[in-house]
């Protein structure tokens, strides 16, 4: 591939600080999915202290500035979470003239909030090919890939489980008896680390629950809600 050696973070540098010495004034880089060079921090914080420049990077994963990697680069950056549409920013990409909101609503309920569909809105097969485009990226790629997944049955059948529970306390022994009465057996370990998987690749959000009894917080069952629910859909079909 043409551009493989760049996911090494050294090359990347080089290749950065060549392109960088021909421009006159200040410097604008853009990185997209830079998690996938190991050690990228190193060629962030080389080129903020050689250069003039402003560094936009984008990432696809919560670990992206967790931990470690946000010890390196601490107070030298601004986080902007980015999500899908809401309704009211989907009407206007799709120029809607608020006529028939009724129909506009539930075009959006049916695709979701995925910035590239408000230009494919009115070709619902385009739209489905690319949401189905979308999982199936986020799955292989982004969790798969990322965390060594063996069994990538098991983690299609506990993303259709959370996608199914909507807004329902889920609990990872709840999640194992189910699958041993479809005897599919598995740990509750490895049901935990799963879903840990899929919050941290942005499928889903988990929302703690408690409760207070006397004095104390006690912790119960999360809830789980899935970030666009046109990837529900299309995990589910239509039809749910």
């Amino acid at each position: 591939m043409q551009y493989e050696s760049l996911l090494d973070y050294e090359t990347l540098n080089k290749e950065l600080v060549k392109r960088i010495q021909q421009i006159d004034g200040k410097a604008y880089i853009f990185l997209d999915e830079i998690q996938k060079v190991i050690s990228w921090e190193k060629t962030i914080n080389s080129l903020r202290a050689s250069f003039d420049c402003d560094i936009y990077i984008t990432g696809s994963n919560s670990q992206l500035l967790s931990g470690e990697l946000a010890t390196e680069i601490a107070g030298r950056y601004i986080e902007i979470k980015v999500y899908p549409f809401s309704f009211s920013e989907f009407l206007k990409a799709i120029n809607s003239d608020r006529q028939n909101l009724d129909r506009d609503f539930l075009t959006y309920v049916e695709i979701g909030g995925m910035p590239f569909l408000s230009l494919i809105y009115n070709d619902r097969q385009a739209c489905d090919t690319y949401l189905q485009d979308i999982y199936s990226s986020v799955v292989l790629k982004d969790i798969v890939d990322r965390y060594k997944i063996r069994n990538v049955d098991l983690l299609r059948r506990i993303i259709s489980y959370l996608s199914s529970e909507i807004g329902h306390p889920i609990s990872a022994t709840g999640i194992a008896k189910f699958f041993k009465n479809e005897h599919r057996g598995s740990s509750i370990d490895t049901i935990l680390d799963y879903i840990s998987y899929t919050c941290d690749a942005y499928l889903f959000t988990r929302v703690p629950r408690s409760y207070l009894q006397g004095k104390q917080n006690l912790r119960v069952n999360d809830q789980y809600y899935i970030t666009d629910h046109g990837l529900r859909q299309t995990m589910l079909g239509n039809n749910q």
